[in-house]
């Protein structure tokens, strides 16, 4: 049982590592090349929206990345490997609910 566990705590930490370095890789790019005053001139500001692009890319990827979990579910659940399966579908559906209330309490 206890090899159970050890090995669904790493398959977890291996797929929160690979999203937060694929978003962290992301936000550094974003802030070491975007500038606001690119498009300034003399005549006045004429600033574009960077965070919007940066969470747009952000989306994107958390939407790809769970998609990826979801066919790696299904894999899983073929390959009767059905603990790292379930470990899966509670990852997706806690940070799921979780993104759920952000979304809410931020509006």
């Amino acid at each position: 049982m206890d090899n159970y566990l050890k090995q669904i705590i790493l398959h977890l930490t291996i797929r929160v590592g690979i999203l937060v370095l694929l978003l962290s890789l992301v936000y550094l790019f974003w802030y070491f090349t975007y500038d606001p005053h690119k498009y300034c001139d003399e005549t006045g500001h004429k600033h574009v929206d960077g965070g919007l692009g940066l969470f747009i890319i952000g989306f994107l990827i958390t939407q790809a990345f769970y998609a990826g979990m979801l066919i790696e579910m299904i894999y899983l659940f073929i390959k009767k490997q059905r603990n790292l399966a379930f470990a899966n579908l509670g990852f997706l559906i806690i940070s799921l609910c979780i993104a759920l209330v952000f979304m809410f309490l931020m509006n």
